[in-house]
């Protein structure tokens, strides 16, 4: 098929099913596919509208792995099978392979191994563990098993706060992206001399000595996105000596060096806002997913909007979905198949929903 032929196959399809279908995108997918969806966002948006899906049938997220888990986590939840006499919403992954790096640097066994290790240092009952929405599903369960909390970018620094406790005298374990806890806790004034980066593979407390660990009230996994790393200070420099004036924003899961050399710092969301809702003729360089960015300067073409760095950074997992990806999901739940379902282990799912619960407040 053409890909004329496959756009007017999806819609077809979509005009087949109706409400029974709600097609999620996230901002860093392909412009083709993002056309089809019915809400784009980032992933506190979509959690969010996962979590409102009581009338439709199925989900097919445009996303990656651990967005899909979330969802079907949040719109299948046993209140929500409960309002539907047991009907479970199928969320449906277009290309299963399609996971998250930095997601892949935290694993259950590893987190578990450092929440033992921590045992022998200080008191775990001072320890809350906040995972970045950007993990697997079992270590959202581990959250919610220990009292802990999911966050986005968007509510990172409400849910530290809320985690450290009134003064502050809990500590944070915060997982995987080592970037967004650390940018977000110097914002809260939390020194750096007060946060540790724990490495599995390194011997001791993740590398750090037991004097560092009973010192720290911020431990940070050494975990990072792979899109936003690729940012540097001198990609900041290299855009000023080219646009005079321009303005850099860019993500918190980019390094500190970076965040702290540009004009403003946030989520997806709020970098969309901030552009959008500049004067006109004002100049951005942004230092984000490249296919957002190059939409971003579509959609505000009254406005001078580049990417931070001169080379693209792409999110490749993102890019695995495309059209004949999502035309074969359509087809799918059309059809009443189960191919490409997502569906969290019923233990693991309800222990996950209790620290989704508190980001989602």
């Amino acid at each position: 098929m053409t890909d004329s032929d496959l756009h007017q196959h999806i819609e077809d399809i979509r005009r087949q099913l109706g409400r029974k279908l709600l097609i999620l995108g996230h901002h860093y997918q392909r412009e083709e596919v993002l056309r089809h969806t019915d809400l784009q966002g980032d992933s506190f948006q979509l959690s969010a509208a996962a979590a409102k899906a009581d009338d439709c049938g199925a989900i097919i997220f445009c996303g990656v792995h651990f967005m899909a888990e979330t969802a079907d986590i949040l719109a299948n939840s046993k209140e929500k099978l409960a309002q539907r006499s047991g009907r479970r919403v199928n969320v449906v992954l277009p290309e299963p392979e399609a996971g998250c790096s930095m997601a892949d640097m935290a694993t259950l066994e590893a987190v578990e191994r450092c929440w033992e290790n921590l045992g022998q240092s200080i008191n775990l009952g001072d320890v809350v563990p906040v995972t970045y929405v950007n993990s697997t599903a079992e270590l959202k369960a581990f959250c919610g098993r220990h009292s802990g909390y999911a966050c986005t970018s968007t509510n990172a620094r409400s849910i530290l706060t809320r985690a450290l406790g009134t003064g502050g005298q809990k500590r944070v374990l915060f997982f995987p992206d080592q970037h967004l806890g650390r940018n977000t806790a110097l914002r809260m004034n939390i020194p750096e001399s007060q946060m540790v980066l724990w490495n599995d593979t390194l011997p001791d407390f993740g590398g750090n000595t037991d004097g560092q660990i009973k010192n720290s009230r911020i431990i940070l996994w050494d975990g990072y996105c792979c899109v936003h790393q690729k940012f540097v200070p001198e990609h900041v420099d290299a855009i000023r000596e080219v646009y005079a004036g321009i303005k850099v924003i860019v993500h918190p899961e980019c390094r500190r060096d970076v965040v702290e050399k540009a004009d403003e710092a946030g989520s997806t969301a709020f970098i969309l806002k901030t552009v959008s809702e500049s004067s006109a003729g004002s100049f951005w360089a942004v230092g984000t997913e490249s296919r957002f960015v190059e939409r971003l300067a579509m959609q505000n073409s009254d406005k001078t909007v580049v990417n931070l760095a001169f080379q693209p950074s792409y999110c490749d997992n993102m890019g695995l979905i495309d059209l004949p990806k999502l035309a074969a999901a359509l087809d799918s739940v059309a059809a009443g198949d189960k191919r490409n379902v997502i569906r969290v282990d019923e233990a693991v799912a309800e222990s996950a929903l209790c620290c989704l619960t508190r980001m989602m407040q």
